[in-house]
């Protein structure tokens, strides 16, 4: 399972992370040729995102006179994106856009030059100016804390940096109005930067936020993201832009109706499921779910996909699936863990240290495990108080386990004396059911 982290970036740690970019496009994408010959002897690789995918497409030795190619397969020649090219310990992204070029060092060997590339030279020109221009501004900051008791130097530093931030907001607008691949990628690059279309003081927080929501759900463009490597980074931004889960999941939707690829659609679909169960976010899972299963883009779904059906089914109100040999499931709190699940193990703790105190609420507790051996399943259960604990020897692919949406553990659900859902929830103090937990 892919972990999603709350990740942030600055201009400088980008700066480190990638210190050259290269954007071309053209029409058909053939070959691209490299010349570095003070490279000679040293390994390499070539590689593309999808997503949180990396594919490697070529591995080699750089020759002894550092010429090297790069011939695209047959399956990618329609691919527009980044690539990757790793150099011993270090490494550079090219953005290709269907493009024949070449890459090599200039005569001194102390910067890489590249030809036949108009969007490179767009992209060389406004990374550099961003760059000055936020460094300026950083100073100019700076000098405005520092003189906030001197009305005159206080005046010359407001005034610089109202100037600066306008060339900034300036910079930005003539990327949004450019058709270059090079604009979305620095657009990207700002938004997980968390500086959008202006740079915003500390007391300027919620327009900050305002600024960057809007672009994330009215201008990102998905189907770029996904083949530029910042797909992971971009998603975890939006984590710090939504802390409340229904307004991600209405978010997601949102870029969910502008995404044109059925495979990006796919992909999005597919790390979505992931972070809402690895957050336990049913919040959102009870917007953004609803929306997958009536747009009518899950094509044969499988795996994560087809239980996305059964979660938006199973909502709070909703009759609970049923569950062999149980006739009914009113006042349950249903437990659904998997033995070598560390948090597993540890909410199944915290549910039997107070069991006696759900028994007294008059809650039937049934565990449900997703452990494939019988030894195994024995092994960890034996000490469990309740008496309802099952395993059907079938993983994530059980019945009950697929009527539930259950894929990820563990997830507990509660219903109420008609057996109806009350909720589905990632740790037993979200049940409520705990008041000790409740108070902490």
């Amino acid at each position: 399972m892919f972990v999603f982290l709350i990740i942030e970036y600055n201009m400088k740690k980008f700066k480190l992370l990638a210190p050259f970019l290269f954007l071309c496009s053209t029409i058909v994408a053939q070959t691209i040729d490299f010349n570095f010959p003070p490279l000679a002897g040293q390994n390499y690789s070539i590689h593309i995102y999808k997503g949180t995918v990396t594919d490697t497409l070529q591995r080699g030795s750089i020759p002894a006179d550092g010429r090297f190619s790069f011939a695209w397969p047959e399956k990618q020649k329609a691919y527009t994106g980044v690539l990757h090219l790793s150099i011993g310990q270090s490494g550079q992204n090219i953005i290709v856009n269907q493009e024949n070029f070449s890459v090599s060092f200039n005569d001194a060997g102390t910067e890489i030059i590249y030809s036949n590339s108009p969007e490179n030279d767009y992209l060389k020109k406004q990374f550099k100016q961003q760059q000055s221009l936020l460094g300026k501004i950083d100073l100019i900051y700076r000098g405005q804390m520092l003189y906030a008791d001197d009305p005159q130097l206080s005046l010359v530093f407001n005034n610089e940096f109202f100037r600066l931030n306008k060339l900034y907001s300036d910079l930005q607008t003539e990327l949004k109005n450019s058709k270059l691949y090079a604009s979305h990628y620095l657009q990207f690059i700002a938004f997980i930067n968390g500086t959008g279309s202006h740079v915003y003081t500390l007391t300027e927080n919620d327009a900050k936020l305002a600024d960057l929501q809007h672009f994330f759900t009215a201008e990102a463009d998905m189907d770029i993201l996904y083949s530029s490597g910042l797909w992971q980074h971009a998603i975890s931004t939006t984590f710090n832009l939504y802390p409340d889960p229904k307004d991600f999941g209405e978010a997601m939707v949102k870029n969910f109706k502008r995404i044109r690829s059925q495979e990006v659609f796919n992909a999005l679909t597919n790390d979505l499921v992931t972070i809402c169960e690895q957050y336990g976010w049913s919040e959102a899972e009870n917007v953004i779910f609803p929306y997958l299963a009536s747009s009518g883009r899950l094509e044969d779904p499988h795996g994560k996909l087809y239980l996305i059906a059964a979660l938006a089914k199973l909502k709070p109100g909703d009759k609970a699936p049923k569950i062999p040999g149980k006739q009914n499931l009113s006042n349950s709190l249903i437990a659904f863990y998997e033995s070598g699940c560390s948090n597993c193990q540890k909410q199944l703790e915290i549910l039997k240290n107070h069991y006696d105190e759900i028994k007294k609420q008059n809650i039937h507790v049934i565990s449900l495990s997703a452990d494939q051996s019988d030894e195994v399943f024995q092994f960890h259960s034996k000490d469990f108080p309740w008496t309802d604990k099952r395993c059907d020897y079938k993983g994530f692919e059980g019945d009950i386990f697929k009527n539930f949406g259950v894929v990820a553990t563990p997830t507990f659900y509660v219903t109420d004396k008609k057996g109806n859902i009350i909720g589905r929830y990632a740790t037993i103090a979200e049940t409520g059911l705990i008041k000790e937990l409740i108070q902490k």
